[in-house]
């Protein structure tokens, strides 16, 4: 039922589209009732055939024996893929007492309706002469009658095209809404991260400050300790070089992991600017089935609004 089951997000894509719709949308004749004889299960017979297109044969069945039967309680029997409807009063074709013999034969990508209209044991055909006001009006009622039905058929079917590919279009729209979102987040999150760095490389800089400072004091220290000469002076000297040197380690160790951040920090940030990048690709690639998909919905639109 579909014209496009997937758009084609390249250069060709617009091209190929429209030699699709060529095909599928504007090549499409009228559906025009004729006069034909074909053979049925009286032998061959004067009929009425019209053509529905892209129709399915089980719907479209089960919908012409819901029309045959309105207003009229006669039962239809389906004998060898004929439908029967005998004795019926049909007044949206005749006055008179009818039986209706109808066949639909599936034919490509079409059904095909044949209706034959017997009354009197006879079956009706149009006159030649348009003077004979009778003929011609069961001529014409049956024509309408069968034509109104096709259209409908034929317009289910293309309303339904036009819902498939309204659906196929909220689905590009919401992808291409979602790749704007991720740009939109990767954006924000690189700028967190570049105030974020700007914050660790001063937290950096205190802490080489900590460092050298630290540093100095050990330096200090060290030099006081060749001074002491009783061993308590000595021991108390001891501890507070290791508390010197476990303070001087645990700035390194948090400058160190400070240093780190920066580096997974600054590795983010060119991840999301490639990322940006692709996604900005990719959304002009959408863009375009986006456009694409709304001259698919313009024809199909075009063509349910051209059958009447």
């Amino acid at each position: 039922m579909n014209i496009i089951q997937k758009s084609i997000p390249d250069a060709w894509s617009a091209c190929l589209i429209f030699i699709l719709l060529g095909i599928n949308t504007f090549a499409q004749e009228p559906i025009e009732v004729k006069n034909i004889r074909a053979q049925m299960s009286k032998g061959t017979q004067p009929c009425y055939v019209v053509n529905i297109p892209h129709a399915e044969i089980k719907s479209c069945q089960k919908d012409w024996i819901k029309k045959l039967r309105e207003n009229n309680k006669i039962k239809i029997k389906e004998i060898n893929l004929e439908l029967v409807m005998e004795g019926a009063l049909k007044s949206e074709l005749t006055t008179d007492s009818v039986n209706i013999y109808s066949l639909m034969v599936p034919k490509d990508s079409l059904i095909s309706l044949y209706l034959f209209l017997e009354i009197d044991s006879v079956f009706f055909s149009p006159k030649e002469d348009k003077t004979d006001l009778v003929s011609d009006k069961i001529d014409n009622s049956i024509k309408n009658y069968m034509r109104s039905f096709a259209v409908d058929q034929y317009n289910l079917v293309v309303s339904d095209e036009l819902e498939d590919q309204q659906k196929m279009l909220k689905t590009l729209q919401n992808d291409l809404e979602k790749l704007v979102k991720d740009e939109e987040n990767m954006k924000k999150d690189s700028a967190s991260l570049e105030n974020d760095i700007e914050q660790k490389e001063r937290d950096i800089k205190e802490l080489d400050a900590n460092i050298e400072f630290i540093s100095q004091e050990l330096l200090k220290h060290n030099a006081s300790m060749l001074t002491l000469s009783t061993d308590i002076e000595k021991d108390v000297a001891k501890d507070r070089k290791k508390e010197l040197e476990k303070m001087k380690k645990d700035e390194e160790k948090s400058r160190s992991k400070t240093q780190n951040d920066i580096i997974s920090y600054r590795s983010k940030i060119e991840k999301h600017a490639k990322d940006i990048l692709k996604g900005e690709e990719m959304q002009e690639k959408k863009k375009q089935e986006i456009s694409d998909q709304n001259t698919i919905i313009n024809s199909v639109q075009t063509k349910l609004d051209g059958m009447k």
